[in-house]
């Protein structure tokens, strides 16, 4: 038996439940919230189901839980035959480095879910067939406050810095063009604009909390622009849609977890960059915020 336990039954945890019910990849879905578990097979919810019948045949877990529980998850949850975690993995590189020692033979995932986009390959090719001379990432989400200052940008830097690591292969030196909080009764939502400059181009990674959703990677060449919907699993050269995926993250993304194979996302050294640059940044934001 194929069993899924999801750590956590939050947002992300029920997007996923909502998707994989819908699918026949693992036999039994168990979800573990901070009281109970819940148990879902042929797509219902099954009652009165003891744990301890269960917990041997569980294969892979899935850690769906705020970022500061996730290095005493990542200790408790060890002993399954896959394992993933949300982004972000980790704030702290001595707990990476104890985490890493753990897991560093076994198959580990951090989910940068971009980087399973269907649109990918695609953004890979154009990358290598044209010259270009920009490259814009947009991620914007409907406004929503914070309880912290710099809450919004922790929980979005990995899906850009992913990509940024993923196609160019480092991180150059930042500059932060802009970075403006907004307060409203003790709580904070952030737009933030970060440019990496490359010899014969630069990347603009632009985050913001308004009241359009976008999530996009642009290519900017002289005479047009290409843009990779990742919402939308399509392409558009300026406003003329090119190609449509009919799959979506989670189809490339749940394919690959069967199967037990990885993106070149998928490595400790990889993880670490990501955590030490998103580090980089969130300092330079407390410094230009103070």
């Amino acid at each position: 038996m194929n069993y899924h336990l999801i750590i956590g039954n939050g947002k992300w945890s029920k997007k996923n439940l909502k998707y994989l019910r819908n699918k026949s990849y693992f036999d039994r879905i168990i979800i573990k919230d901070r009281k109970k578990y819940f148990f879902f097979e042929n797509k219902k919810q099954i009652k009165n189901l003891k744990k301890d019948k269960i917990i041997d045949k569980i294969k892979s877990v899935h850690i769906c839980t705020p970022v500061s529980s996730h290095f005493n998850h990542l200790k408790k949850y060890n002993n399954f035959e896959k394992t993933i975690i949300e982004k972000p993995f980790l704030t702290k590189i001595n707990e990476f480095k104890k985490i890493e020692k753990i897991y560093k033979k076994k198959f580990f995932w951090v989910n940068y879910i971009d980087t399973f986009s269907p649109l990918i390959s695609k953004i890979n090719r154009s990358l290598n067939k044209k010259k270009f001379h920009q490259i814009n990432l947009n991620y914007s989400k409907i406004k929503k406050f914070y309880k912290h200052k710099h809450e919004f940008a922790l929980e979005w830097l990995d899906h850009p810095l992913s990509l940024v690591l993923f196609f160019f292969k480092k991180f150059p030196k930042i500059n932060i063009k802009k970075s403006l909080i907004r307060r409203k009764n003790n709580s904070y939502n952030q737009q933030i604009i970060i440019n990496y400059s490359f010899k014969n181009y630069n990347i603009f990674v632009n985050l913001n909390c308004s009241s359009k959703v976008e999530r996009n990677f642009q290519i900017l060449r002289k005479k047009n622009t290409e843009t990779f919907h990742f919402y939308k699993n399509s392409v558009f050269l300026d406003k003329k849609k090119t190609y449509q995926s009919k799959k979506n993250s989670f189809d490339i993304f749940y394919n690959l977890l069967i199967k037990k194979q990885k993106n070149k996302a998928q490595n400790f050294n990889f993880h670490k960059k990501i955590i030490k640059e998103r580090n980089k940044i969130l300092n330079q934001l407390k410094e230009v915020n103070n």
